[in-house]
């Protein structure tokens, strides 16, 4: 937890490569998702089928193993967890992902959901009442521990970036994108 703080700002940073909107790589390509205890049981399906969604994909050679279910793992190179954000001065958003920096490579990410919200799994996305999807949420953060950026954060997004997973706008998106997939092809 002690990362949460101190690496917030650098991740909500990034720069464009090539055609995609990217911050750092994994270092290697393979790596164990663990999920920490205070995910409930009910969102396993949605969290396993969310980190799946990146693997597989054509000309990526990235793949992700796992989750490990109520993982205590001491620092694990992959972890989700959900903490109280306002805790730790973290932005009032459903979810955030630390450990990637802005260039390179990296070897440890950590996806936080914020308890500060409503979850469910029915997929509904609502900012006014604070309603988060877990799929869609974890979906998002798993491509930002992958080393991809919100498309918007590299200039005006199309219509392909604009219905990719990586893009913010509060709607329902369990299922990465061509665009997504791309991009994760040319970054790995």
């Amino acid at each position: 937890m002690s990362m949460l703080a101190a690496t917030a700002a650098a991740v909500l940073t990034g720069q464009p490569a090539q055609a995609y909107c990217k911050i750092s790589r994994w270092q290697y390509t393979t790596y164990t998702m663990h999920v920490r205890s205070s995910i409930p049981a009910g969102w396993q399906s949605a969290v396993s089928g969310a980190m799946h969604q990146w693997n597989g994909i054509t000309n990526s050679s990235l793949a992700l193993w796992g989750p490990i279910w109520n993982s205590g793992t001491a620092n694990p190179e992959f972890v989700v967890d959900r903490v109280y954000f306002p805790s730790y001065g973290l932005p009032d958003v459903p979810g955030i992902t630390l450990g990637p920096a802005t260039s390179g490579t990296h070897t440890h990410a950590e996806v936080y959901l914020n308890t500060n919200f409503s979850w469910n799994t029915s997929g509904t996305m609502s900012q006014a009442n604070r309603q988060v999807d877990v799929r869609t949420i974890a979906v998002h953060e798993i491509g930002h521990a992958n080393g991809l950026h919100h498309p918007d954060a590299c200039g005006a997004p199309d219509s392909a970036e604009i219905a990719s997973v990586m893009y913010v706008n509060w709607t329902k998106k369990q299922n990465t994108t061509a665009d997504d997939k791309a991009g994760m092809a040319s970054h790995y």
